[in-house]
């Protein structure tokens, strides 16, 4: 039989709510700076609602007009990167960071952006060009904290009935197999028991540790295909590294995660058959949203969590993007939602959180 992508489904929007989402943390020295870009002449910025110490200083996105060739986009790319090259040196951002001498370009199912760090009359100078469409300011996004399931077989059973309270868990025989779960999280233990040899690490934008170095994306990945609670038990786990041993990480960061997940899909010929869980979230990102909308584009289905900050999930990304399944949560023996669940018309279905 086929593989169908209703098991794997399942299992995503299980695992979007077995966690409960932790306050971003960025570093504390980071909350005294001012807003971005901070002291000289300022940077007009899309997410201009983003808050002081959601915000990474001196670093942004680019998002291209998509009327411009990209043979322009390019020529302006090289550009870009040959000037941050040699003004980048031995320069720092306003909370003490060197600032990065790379600049990382986006290209996916038509959407061009470039992520960099610069200083403002640098970003200045790109924000005039016509070709640019818009500039954010790049901000910390923070995996879900986890919440442990105290009877992850009932669990499993809710997800597959209508009716609150019933036993059995019933699945499609295929059981996830031929189908591929890009998970975008802080890794994946591929040598776990759980995984049976399914797993790899595939990606890594944080550093050269290729494993899990905090344990949310093993744990995101053994409820997605795990042998013993997962739900799709044959499925193909791919870890996409973009947060690091705290849980943290930028949406540039998250950005290389997703280019990643495009390029792979088309390279392995996995459009229409591959999924992508995003168990992490930020404040609300255009930049983000339109990232998500490419992958959907590019034929992998984005799930995401939809937060668990007891908000409209119209306030955080990847939470708020159109074309991504958003998970809300809810109590599995009652069928309330969760007191700390987002909620709003983002949010596409409910899946159980607490027991």
């Amino acid at each position: 039989m086929a593989p169908k992508f209703t098991t794997i489904f399942a299992s995503l929007a299980a695992l979007a709510f077995t966690t409960q989402a932790a306050p971003f943390q960025p570093a504390s020295t980071q909350a005294a700076a001012a807003k971005q870009p901070g002291a000289g002449l300022g940077v007009f910025i899309d997410n201009i609602d983003a808050q002081d110490a959601d915000i990474v200083p001196n670093s942004y996105i680019v998002v291209y007009n998509n009327t411009f060739s990209d043979d322009d986009i390019d020529t302006h790319q090289l550009s870009v990167k040959t000037t941050i090259a040699k003004r980048n040196l031995n320069k720092r951002s306003l909370d003490g960071r060197t600032l990065s001498t790379a600049v990382n370009t986006f290209k996916m199912s038509g959407w061009r952006a470039m992520a960099l760090d610069a200083d403002d009359l640098m970003m200045n100078s790109i924000n005039a060009e016509s070709m640019v469409s818009y500039v954010e300011a790049n901000t910390y996004v923070k995996a879900s904290a986890l919440q442990q399931q105290n009877n992850a077989p009932n669990g499993l059973a809710r997800i597959s009935h209508a009716e609150a309270g019933t036993a059995g868990y019933v699945f499609d025989d295929t059981a996830g197999e031929g189908i591929t779960a890009y998970i975008v999280d802080t890794g994946i233990l591929t040598t776990h028991d759980e995984f049976q040899g399914r797993a790899k690490l595939a990606f890594n934008a944080v550093n050269n540790v290729d494993t899990d170095e905090n344990g949310h994306g093993s744990h995101v990945a053994g409820t997605i295909g795990g042998a013993t609670f997962g739900v799709a038990k044959k499925a193909n786990l791919i870890g996409v590294k973009v947060l690091d041993a705290s849980g943290g990480g930028s949406n540039a960061g998250v950005l290389q995660g997703l280019q990643f997940v495009a390029d792979n899909a088309a390279q392995t010929n996995r459009a229409g058959k591959a999924v992508m869980n995003m168990s992490l979230g930020g404040p609300k990102s255009r930049a983000i949203n339109s990232a998500v909308e490419a992958i959907a584009k590019a034929g992998v289905v984005p799930v995401v969590a939809a937060g668990n900050e007891a908000q409209n999930a119209a306030n955080v990304s990847p939470a708020s993007a159109p074309n991504a399944i958003t998970v809300g949560a809810i109590d599995q023996t009652n069928d309330q939602m969760a007191s700390f669940s987002n909620f709003g018309a983002d949010v596409d279905i409910f899946a159980p959180a607490r027991s």
